[in-house]
């Protein structure tokens, strides 16, 4: 599970969006969204670059939320 943290995911739009990027690369992803904290939470089989790599290159400045062990 990959949790980013995405500036510009302010509506359901942008999600949308992201969802479309994220599921160009891997069809089956699943996607939750906080609109709120502007966070999305990805079960993926792809590495976290190419999920990062797929966020921007669709014009979103994401980042990967470090999570504590536990």
């Amino acid at each position: 599970m990959h949790l980013f943290h995405v500036p510009g995911l302010t509506c359901g739009g942008c999600l949308g969006f992201v969802t479309r990027a994220l599921h160009g690369i891997d069809p089956a992803a699943h996607i939750e969204a906080d609109l709120p904290a502007r966070t999305i939470r990805v079960i993926s089989a792809r590495f976290e670059s190419a999920l990062l790599r797929a966020l921007r290159d669709a014009g979103y400045a994401a980042a990967p939320v470090l999570q504590p062990w536990g």
